[in-house]
């Protein structure tokens, strides 16, 4: 499909996140990111068809969400395996979460793309973690927290820069919050 080297993936999808992070989605344009990311408008066109799925490949390379659910005999284990601190490829910028959000509002092909790309695996491997630990008996299947489960455990990732200031992968921070937050709220204590 591209004929891009992985280290020239890394440079535009990281050009193009801190270009968007600093400036807004609405406020950037294909000939800005081509210019910040030395390449053509041409190129770019032609490897992502528009400004939208560059921005959503540039998102999720490096991804947020593992290719694979984990699987280590307990949900408690399972979360920690999969919002734990992990090297990620590409860095996202901290104002990168409020241009992310809103472009989804404001631009439907961003906010399909980050709905279909990340949004949609993450739900689906989240909800394949407590579909297992219902069927160990450590969550009763009626437990009415099951349904907002995706949502807490994004929570952090969205909303702790914009309030806090903080880095949720710093300090153990989803690690904690996972503990005293999400695992009681399912019966686990």
């Amino acid at each position: 499909m591209t004929r891009l080297t992985d280290e020239r993936l890394h440079e535009l999808y990281t050009g193009t996140l801190k270009l968007i992070a600093e400036r807004g989605f609405d406020n950037v344009t294909m000939d800005q990111i081509a210019e910040a990311t030395k390449s053509s408008k041409a190129t770019l066109y032609r490897q992502w068809g528009s400004k939208a799925a560059l921005f959503a490949d540039s998102l999720t390379a490096g991804g947020p969400v593992p290719d694979v659910a984990p699987d280590t005999g307990s949900l408690r284990g399972d979360l920690r395996e999969m919002f734990g601190a992990h090297p990620k490829e590409i860095e996202h910028p901290p104002e990168l979460v409020g241009a992310v959000l809103q472009a989804m509002k404001q631009n439907d092909e961003v906010a399909t793309a980050v709905r279909t790309k990340i949004m949609d695996p993450l739900h689906e491997r989240i909800a394949l973690l407590i579909a297992r630990a219902v069927e160990r008996g450590e969550v009763a299947a009626d437990c009415p927290a099951i349904e907002y489960v995706h949502l807490v455990l994004m929570a952090p990732f969205v909303l702790l820069d914009a309030v806090d200031g903080c880095d949720p992968q710093e300090n153990d921070y989803v690690l904690n919050y996972i503990d005293a937050l999400v695992l009681p709220a399912l019966g686990i204590h």
